[in-house]
């Protein structure tokens, strides 16, 4: 896997994971401060290995680590709430 399409999978992964956060406060709370949290999607063993070795290799001393196992993702829906179609004469 390129160095960019690692960025662009955990860039994806990252915004799906804070707009869960933003869902689920609750879940928010349980991360401890500075923590190096690490995205582990089930369904691509390559990110999950090349992440932990990138959080093992940037992770400060005593920092806490979080280790986030991701399901899938869900198929994209849109989330408008209506549209009118007009067709123009």
């Amino acid at each position: 896997m390129t160095e960019q399409e690692l960025f662009a999978k955990n860039l994806r992964l990252s915004r799906e994971f804070d707009l869960y956060l933003l869902e689920h406060p609750e879940v928010a709370k349980k991360i401890p401060g500075n923590a190096l949290i690490v995205l582990l999607p089930e369904d691509d063993a390559d990110l999950c290995r090349q992440n932990t070795e990138i959080a093992l290799a940037r992770r400060g001393a005593g920092q806490p680590v979080v280790h986030v196992r991701l399901g899938r993702l869900a198929p994209p829906k849109s989330r408008l709430s209506s549209a009118q179609i007009e067709v123009a004469a």
